[in-house]
């Protein structure tokens, strides 16, 4: 049968380090410590932990329900639940009550407001 033959691997290469193969484990680790522990021992800028410039906060458009239904259309229907087990679909499924949709609206931007 077909499916029982033997399988062809991949070809593979050996880990170079400085233009040499790697096969020993001792050669892998020295490959492994002298990659991510070249900069050791050299002078580190700490200039850049200094604070960034602050710029002037500005505010956020208030949400709307037209762009609540627009992201809410290319969301599927058929996605699988989270941890809440609340779907897209059941989502869907409450805002088509107008007065339903303009609740979330109002708490989306409440929460926008005190910045949750």
């Amino acid at each position: 049968m077909e499916w029982v033959k033997q399988c062809k691997l991949p070809a593979c290469e050996a880990i170079q380090y400085n233009g040499q193969p790697r096969h020993q484990m001792s050669k892998l680790w020295d490959a492994l410590h002298n990659t991510y522990n070249s900069a050791s021992g050299q002078e580190v800028d700490l200039s850049v932990l200094d604070p960034l410039p602050t710029f002037q906060e500005s505010d956020w458009p208030p949400f709307s329900a037209l762009e609540l239904t627009d992201v809410l259309s290319s969301c599927s229907s058929r996605s699988s639940p989270e941890l809440d087990h609340i779907m897209w679909v059941h989502l869907k499924a409450v805002l088509e009550n107008k007065k339903s949709l303009q609740l979330v609206v109002t708490l989306a931007n409440a929460c926008i407001h005190v910045g949750h």
